[in-house]
Order: C-alpha cells, then sequence, then structure tokens
C-alpha cells in the first residue's frame, strides 16, 4: 500500500527537470483518472524504489492508495509494526519527504537533518537470518547530539496498532543501528480526514495537515539505543583524559595543601614573636608608667611649694602695698601742709 507512484509512459519513466523520477499522489490520479481517463490509460504506474529493477507495478485504489499488481510482487517484510496499513502509509511517505525531523524525545526536541532518508528501500540482512525492511532508514548530520552514539544513521518505525518485536529491537540493537518509534495519534492519522464523498479532496487535504504536523515535532521512543565504536572509544578517551587531570589537579591541590601548612606555620611563628614583643614592651609600658606617676607626684609636691612660696609673696607684697599707700598719704598731707604754711605767709604780707 503506496500513496504515490512513479510513472511510466510510451518514451519511458516520467522524469523531473533534476533526472528523478516525477511523483503522482494517488488523488492526482483519482482525479486524472475521473477527469482525463485517456492520459490515464496511457501511463503504468510503479513502486518508488532508487533502483529501476526494483520497481513494481501499482494499481490506484479508489479509497486512497496505490496497491501492487500481484501479491507475490510486494517486497518481503519481516518483523514490521504495521505492515500496509493505510494510516502506516501516509505518515511514512509524509516522514520521508522532510528533510529534518524534530523528534522529541522525553522532555527535549532534537531536530534530525537528514542527508539521506529512504522509505522502505533498505534490506537488512543480519547473521542470524533474520531480514528487515525499516518503514524509513536514514543517514543524519554531523551536528546532532546523538551523531557520535549512533554513527549518523537512524531507523525509523511507524506504529499504528502494533509496536516493533522485541526480536527485532535486540536485532537492531545488537547491530549497532538505532530504532526511533513514531506512533500514530488521531492527529497524524489519515483516516481521520479522509471523506467518502470527496475522496480526493478529503485526502489531499488530509495529507497537508498532517504534513503541517509532522513539520513541527513529532513524539517518539527510542527502542533501540546502542553506542557505536568510534562514540565508545571517545568514551574511554575521555575517561582517561579525566583520569589524568584528576590525578594532575590531586597533586596540584596537595602541593598547594603544603604550601598553605608551610604558610601557617611561618605566621604562626611571627605571631608568637609578636606575642612575646608585645608582651616585652607591655613590660617596658608599666615601667614607664611607673616612672611617670612617681615624677608626676614629685612635680605635685614641687607645685605645691611654690604655691606656699607665692602665698608668702603675695602676702608680703600686699602688706608692702598698704605702706607704700600710707606713706603716700602722709605725703601728699605733708605737701599740702607746706603750700598751706606759704599761702598764709603771702597773704599775711598783703595785709
Amino acid at each position: 500500500m503506496k500513496i504515490w507512484a512513479c510513472a511510466k509512459g510510451a518514451n519511458g519513466f516520467i522524469n523531473r527537470e533534476d533526472g528523478r523520477y516525477k511523483l503522482f499522489f494517488i488523488w492526482q490520479v483519482l482525479k486524472m483518472r475521473r477527469l482525463n481517463p485517456t492520459e490515464f490509460s496511457a501511463l503504468t504506474f510503479f513502486s518508488t524504489h532508487s533502483r529501476v529493477e526494483k520497481r513494481r507495478e501499482m494499481v490506484a485504489v479508489k479509497n486512497g492508495y496505490f496497491r501492487y499488481k500481484s501479491a507475490d510482487a510486494q517486497a518481503t517484510r519481516s518483523g514490521d509494526s504495521d505492515g500496509e496499513s493505510l494510516p502506516h502509509a501516509y505518515l511514512i511517505a509524509i516522514l520521508s519527504q522532510l528533510q529534518t525531523i524534530n523528534f522529541k524525545i522525553g522532555d527535549e526536541v532534537v531536530p534530525f537533518t537528514f542527508t539521506r532518508l529512504v522509505a522502505e528501500e533498505t534490506r537488512l540482512r543480519f547473521g542470524n537470518g533474520n531480514v528487515y525492511v525499516p518503514d524509513l532508514y536514514g543517514e543524519f548530520t554531523s551536528d546532532n547530539p546523538f551523531y557520535k552514539k549512533w554513527g549518523g544513521k537512524l531507523a525509523i518505525e511507524v506504529c499504528y496498532s502494533n509496536p516493533c518485536s522485541m526480536q527485532k529491537v535486540v536485532d537492531f540493537r545488537d547491530h549497532g543501528i538505532p530504532i526511533i518509534e513514531i506512533k500514530i495519534a488521531k492527529s497524524t492519522n489519515i483516516e481521520t480526514y479522509i471523506d467518502k464523498n470527496d475522496i480526493e479532496g478529503s485526502i489531499e487535504r488530509g495529507y497537508r495537515k498532517i504534513n503541517d504536523i509532522a513539520s513541527n515535532q513529532l513524539f517518539c521512543r527510542v527502542l533501540s539505543d546502542p553506542v557505536s565504536i568510534e562514540f565508545h572509544q571517545d568514551y574511554v578517551r575521555q575517561a582517561d583524559k579525566d583520569r589524568v587531570e584528576l590525578a594532575e589537579k590531586t597533586r596540584q591541590d596537595m602541593l598547594a595543601a603544603v604550601r598553605k601548612y608551610r604558610e601557617t606555620e611561618s605566621l604562626a611563628a611571627d605571631v608568637s614573636k609578636q606575642r612575646d614583643s608585645i608582651a616585652e614592651a607591655k613590660g617596658l609600658l608599666a615601667k614607664d608608667k611607673a616612672a611617670l606617676v612617681a615624677s608626676n607626684d614629685g612635680l605635685t609636691q614641687t607645685v605645691e611649694q611654690l604655691n606656699v612660696e607665692l602665698g608668702k609673696y603675695k602676702t608680703a607684697y600686699t602688706s608692702r602695698g598698704n605702706e607704700i599707700k600710707s606713706l603716700k598719704g602722709e605725703l601728699e598731707n605733708a605737701k599740702a601742709g607746706f603750700w598751706t604754711k606759704v599761702w598764709r605767709a603771702i597773704s599775711s604780707e598783703k595785709a
């Protein structure tokens, strides 16, 4: 069951300008059969395998898909999740046309940009004899965080009702191939959008709607999570590097601790010397203080003696002053008497 096909006309396969085959979507072919039966009859439709010899003739079914013309021409599929259901076929076709798929793994959205992504063309045969054809198989760019771990390759399985078998998961993991599983929800189920009264238009609109959803982000589960040899070697090299760096850091920390211990010892010795110097300084200060107190006592006594002498001088000065005042009074009186006697004598002579 497919939703598109390539076509072969009278001159061979119809290709685009770039040389790749032209895709004919089922709604385009159904409309061509209804509106232009002559053009439709001139074309034979085939599967879109990249290798021409592997292409098989397809027949357009009115319910909205292509099927292989003969049952024995269908590709062998072992251990696939949902075979050829319609929702399964549509979502695979849509994903195969996206260059970048934003997978939501846990709580993180991881963009996978593919350099190659093919639908149901990669046939894998393992050593135990099991053969698988993944829904999608691709190679993605080195800027992806899973690139080294998964070796830049990825199988995508689309799950509608039945999940991948445990044997398939184990085989892929043991052979270093990761598997991401996408479950078809109602929003990505083409049957949600099909109107039986408008098969052609409704499946085209449904395809566009699902394409918009898938272009945004898709919830998924990582079923097979192998570790590539290169990733393991890088991990071992990094672990060795980390051990060497840890040993060097430990050595540097020990040297720093020794230096710190020696600095502490030196500081303790300096502190001890400073304590001795402080004690000695305190002793000298106590002696100087005692001497100063003694000197101050002597100075106080001298001041007191000087105050006593000063008092004596003040008393003597006061007594002397009184004597001088008394003598000055007597002199003033004597002078007054003298001039009085002179004046009287003059006055008597005039008379």
